[in-house]
């Protein structure tokens, strides 16, 4: 199978290559931009700013609404990156399952695993259109022109982009501004509460097994080999699809009496497909075999709707943090970078729009440093 992947990548390289050798030179300014990792396509459309009417109103409510989603994002951030910290760089190695701590990159074949590319190229590509959706229509009902939006798709990743009337948006209100730079997160945070409601509400699929998320140390399932990632589909003869299954059969078995010595055997199937069986011995004294499971759901609709929530709230967590990195005449920034700025400013002039700068920057070098290169799991 890694043949066939490495020699998929390698064919889509070289067309990738012909093409931007064949149609890319002298021609980044037009209709379709084809770059040496991605393609840009401007749609050439515009939108004038909205004049009045309830719309009008609608959406400024949403603003409103966008910017508390916004300064949530942004404490959810930290917070988060807090505890990626601690646990990246304070938290003794074990096998208890819990992540390493870091923000993991999306890199095709390596960090997304191939046959995951389509779920995520489907579940980005509806975040980052709504995404600029958001900015686009609480712009325009803002009194800020849209000059244009289009398409890209970046090492096989989708992307969008919207651009504004800069002279219009310096121009405008603070308020304004962050109610345009707010809406595209709270998009994205709506498409993530949405899937979760659904997933909560709609039985997407049935579970075929119970997935271990964690093991504890020095219990009869750390002695017996399970491992984070494992999924339990049979416990001493009885069939587990669900986390019921599990508990009936653990409780046949003795396994919850405290009173008992119990040995069994746990059918298991690896994250590659394998199946393997372990025993497991539970002495007397315990009531628990050390494991945190969750149910697992080999589904592609289930999959997709666990990118569609992870992804999503990624997106809008990245992007509510102040983010800023300058480059030579320009810098690139988040829309929680703009905010840093742009509010630094108005509360202490030049100097806060310094501070601001200053916190984008700080905020890259901390995400940089917990950067963690390992597979992404999107199945629930």
């Amino acid at each position: 199978m890694a043949g066939v992947e490495l020699a998929v990548a390698v064919a889509l390289a070289i067309a990738w290559a012909v093409l931007y050798l064949v149609y890319g030179r002298g021609r980044e300014g037009g209709r379709v931009s084809i770059l040496p990792f991605g393609v840009i396509v401007r749609m050439g459309v515009a939108k004038e700013p909205l004049k009045g009417g309830k719309l009008r109103r609608v959406l400024g409510v949403y603003g409103h609404l966008a910017i508390a989603v916004m300064a949530v994002s942004l404490l959810l951030f930290y917070y988060l990156a807090f505890q990626a910290a601690k646990a990246k760089f304070f938290s003794p190695p074990g096998r208890g399952g819990e992540a390493a701590g870091g923000f993991i990159p999306l890199i095709p074949g390596v960090t997304i695993p191939w046959e995951d590319l389509v779920y995520v190229a489907v579940a980005l590509g509806i975040g980052v259109v709504a995404h600029e959706l958001g900015h686009a229509v609480v712009a325009v009902a803002e009194g800020i022109r849209v000059k244009n939006a289009g398409l890209a798709v970046l090492l096989f990743i989708p992307a969008a982009f919207v651009e504004l009337d800069e002279e219009q948006l310096a121009k405008s209100r603070l308020l304004s501004r962050l109610k345009v730079f707010s809406a595209g997160v709270a998009a994205n945070v709506i498409i993530a509460l949405l899937t979760m409601l659904i997933a909560a509400t709609i039985p997407v699929a049935e579970p075929s097994g119970v997935k271990i998320l964690g093991v504890e140390e020095g219990s009869p399932a750390d002695l017996a080999g399970l491992e984070p990632g494992m999924v339990i589909v049979e416990v001493g003869g009885i069939p587990v699809k669900s986390l019921d299954d599990l508990r009936r059969a653990l409780d046949v078995l003795g396994v919850t009496d405290e009173s008992k010595s119990v040995h069994f055997t746990v059918k298991v199937k690896s994250e590659k497909g394998e199946i393997a069986e372990v025993e497991v011995v539970k002495e007397a004294g315990r009531s628990t075999i050390g494991v945190r499971v969750a149910e697992f759901y080999d589904s592609p609709l289930a999959t997709l709707m666990n990118a569609l929530f992870l992804l999503n709230l990624g997106v809008a967590l990245v992007n509510a943090a102040p983010l800023l990195l300058p480059l030579p005449g320009a810098a690139i920034m988040s829309d929680g970078g703009h905010v840093a700025l742009h509010v630094g400013e108005r509360l202490f002039g030049p100097v806060g729009r310094l501070l601001g700068a200053g916190l984008g920057v700080a905020t890259l070098i901390m995400v940089l440093g917990l950067i963690t290169i390992e597979p992404i799991d999107l199945t629930p």
